[in-house]
């Protein structure tokens, strides 16, 4: 039965959601940090004025809201589950018109005229919080008991919050509520024990040491000036969540930790944070691998704090752009390349790798430009290039009419890779708004460059076939020469991979709507609901192509790549015994990765091979002194052994028992490990029998 008999004296009942989709796994696997936080705040100024209940899954929240609708139902607002979240405040509405409904989060216009919009289109959100969430939602609750209605609670402004007048429909809103610079004043959601029941096996835990952001790129929503001081929680309240989590978190196998930070490893601090996370890692053998997103500048303290916790954490380095004009317009500066290439340097002897991240297409980047700053990425050391798509989001210039028809942006919709579902009956789709050309990019060029950009995640990206880059530099050729020729000669792939990239090409465009509306109308329809499900269409389609080469065609690829590499260095000299021995010796390498990438998707693929080769690979690739391939020639051969270690078979495991073996689940499993050589067999010397590879 719904109870609906409402007294002044009893608690006020509410349910705080930061809901995940379900449609064909858990789309965002992290536990609820956000309303965690939020609701500890609240219990600790309210006490028993209050009862509180998080979810994240949505099937469960429809199960609590039959049973009973709570006074005050708040979802959180991200772009991944914004349309999730209207939903699930409409059903609740319509089993009891009398609950009050909030939402926060960051998708959300920082204009009053964008404000305004947002809540005339989201007719199930009486409220939304706005900025920092944990004082304005105490505000609110402080109206509620005050008043125990929605028509009492729109009397007059609250404190962070924004709602339509009941009057007029104009928006009232009430000044931000301010920051809480002492983060250690929020009770910890972990030691408390409100977030004990998401310690399932299928999220993976959150934390948080730092809140704000002191840069002010254009394209990101925690440029604004309100996030642009720094407040931290102490180091004792993130040891003491760290040693309860550790326990309890390893006990039901999963194996990763994300940290919400926005500049990890930027402040001095920040290195007993990593000891401390290494300290728990040898005693409960957790976290193998950490999330976090490094800091945009001090890259020397950064590189000193996460070497303590060594290839578990990819170093990642924001360029967004190398040129510096469309720096200029971005209102961003970058580290100067030499200093970067230092850094690269210094994590290769580490024997970690470093990404560098771009964007398109931003305001005045070309083609050309855009390659020549991946060129200048790679020739600086990075070990990875990841080119992502220019999200138009909430409170970022890309969201305002002016700035882009000043920039000639178009903007299309399209499906956010696993955010779907049906949930009561009905089918919901969360989407996003992302640039496709301006007016220095085409739509055509922005096309070659998602192509540019598969090849470069099938072919360069953590150093995949680093033993090929390694053997051509003997000749001179630089690593993106080598990139740019199996670019541009891909009228040469082999069949196999003309037709992945066919299928990449394909699915770029048709991922694409002019409105959200379409988008929704479209993947509505049963047959295209159906292959959403398989994962044939709206997924990640730069993993998925991925993924599909690396299991699927490993071996042409293989071979294109090495003739690639063939060609190159018959361009760089005339001698036909030298050209002969460059094949004889590339002919190797491919053989020899083979093995080494040998089942890295495949969850039958456990057993160590063993193969053997002329020449002493392993240890020309341990030689930093430049000596040739051929000065590593072994008359009587070297065997080596090409296996998993213990680490790498129980992070396999984590990963095929929650995401499956699936195309959709492999491709799942490559978006969430950081550094993807962490795949690839681990390569020693060995006696034995002879194992070859089945390629």
């Amino acid at each position: 039965m719904l109870e609906t008999n409402v007294s002044e004296n009893r608690k006020a009942i509410i349910y705080l959601a930061d809901l995940t989709h379900t449609g064909v796994t858990v789309a965002t696997e992290s536990f609820p940090l956000n309303i965690g936080l939020v609701a500890s705040y609240a219990k600790r100024h309210l006490g028993d004025a209050i009862e509180v209940r998080l979810f994240k899954y949505p099937e469960k929240l429809i199960t609590a809201l039959k049973d009973r609708v709570p006074d005050i139902l708040g979802c959180s607002n991200y772009v991944w589950n914004s349309n999730l979240s209207e939903w699930m405040l409409g059903y609740a509405k319509r089993l009891n018109p009398e609950v009050v409904t909030v939402q926060g989060g960051t998708n959300y216009p920082f204009s009053p005229s964008g404000q305004l919009e947002f809540l005339r289109t989201h007719l199930n959100t009486d409220f939304h919080v706005y900025y920092e969430g944990e004082v304005a939602f105490l505000q609110f609750l402080r109206r509620y008991l005050e008043t125990r209605s929605l028509e009492g609670m729109k009397q007059a402004p609250i404190e962070g919050c924004q709602y339509l007048s009941p009057y007029d429909g104009s928006l009232v809103s009430a000044p931000a509520a301010v920051r809480i610079k002492e983060l250690d004043d929020i009770p910890s959601p972990y030691t408390t024990g409100i977030l004990d029941e998401f310690f399932d096996g299928k999220l993976t835990p959150m934390m948080e040491t730092t809140r704000g952001c002191p840069f002010a790129c254009n394209f990101c929503n925690a440029g604004d000036k309100y996030f642009n001081k720094i407040n931290m929680f102490s180091l004792e309240y993130f040891l003491a969540e760290l040693e309860y989590i550790a326990p309890r978190i390893s006990a039901v196998g999963v194996s990763h930790l994300t940290l919400a930070d926005n500049n990890f490893g930027m402040y001095p601090r920040d290195a007993d944070i990593c000891h401390a996370i290494k300290d728990v890692r040898d005693k409960y053998g957790w976290p193998m691998g950490l999330i976090a997103t490094t800091g945009k500048n001090s890259k020397e303290r950064i590189i000193k704090a996460t070497e303590i916790l060594g290839p578990s954490l990819l170093v990642s380095m924001s360029v967004q752009s190398t040129n510096p004009v469309v720096l200029k317009n971005i209102k961003r500066d970058n580290i100067k390349l030499d200093h970067y290439k230092q850094i690269n340097k210094t994590l290769t002897q580490q024997g970690r790798t470093g990404m560098a991240e771009v964007i398109l297409p931003l305001p005045g980047e070309t083609y050309e430009s855009f390659l020549s700053g991946i060129e200048s990425l790679i020739e600086a050391g990075a070990a990875k290039v990841t080119s992502y798509t220019i999200q138009l989001l909430y409170g970022t210039d890309y969201k305002e009419p002016e700035y882009r028809k000043k920039w000639g942006y178009v903007g299309k919709w399209r499906q956010i890779p696993y955010d779907f579902g049906e949930y009561g009956g009905e089918r919901v789709f969360d989407a996003e708004e992302v640039a496709v050309s301006n007016n220095t990019i085409s739509f055509n060029d922005y096309l070659n460059i998602r192509g540019f950009a598969l090849t470069t995640e099938i072919a360069f990206n953590n150093y995949i076939f680093h033993e090929i880059l390694r053997y051509i530099q003997e000749y001179g050729i630089s690593s993106f020469k080598w990139l740019r020729m199996v670019w541009d000669c891909r009228e040469n792939f082999p069949e196999e991979i003309q037709n992945v990239f066919a299928s990449f090409i394909a699915d770029t465009k048709n991922e694409l709507f002019d409105t959200e509306a379409d988008l929704r109308l479209f993947y509505g329809k049963q047959e295209n609901y159906e292959r959403l499900v398989r994962g044939e269409i709206g997924g990640n389609v730069i993993f998925k192509h991925k993924t599909m080469a690396l299991t699927q065609h490993i071996a042409p690829w293989l071979k294109y790549i090495t003739k690639t590499a063939e060609n190159l260095v018959k361009l760089s000299t005339p001698d036909e015994r030298e050209m002969e021995q460059a094949a004889t010796e590339i002919a190797e390498i491919r053989y020899y990765l083979e093995c080494k990438l040998n089942g890295i998707l495949d969850s039958t693929s456990t057993e160590p091979i063993i193969a053997r080769f002329h020449y002493d690979i392993l240890a020309w690739m341990k030689d930093e002194n430049g000596s040739r391939l051929r000065d590593y020639y072994r008359p009587g051969g070297v065997s080596i052994s090409f296996h998993f270690s213990d680490q790498q078979l129980t992070e396999r495991r984590d990963g095929f028992q929650r995401y499956g073996t699936h195309l959709l689940g492999l491709t799942k499993i490559l978006q969430r490990i950081p550094s993807h050589d962490r795949l690839f067999r681990q390569v020693a010397y060995a006696t034995g029998q002879i194992a070859v590879p089945s390629t």
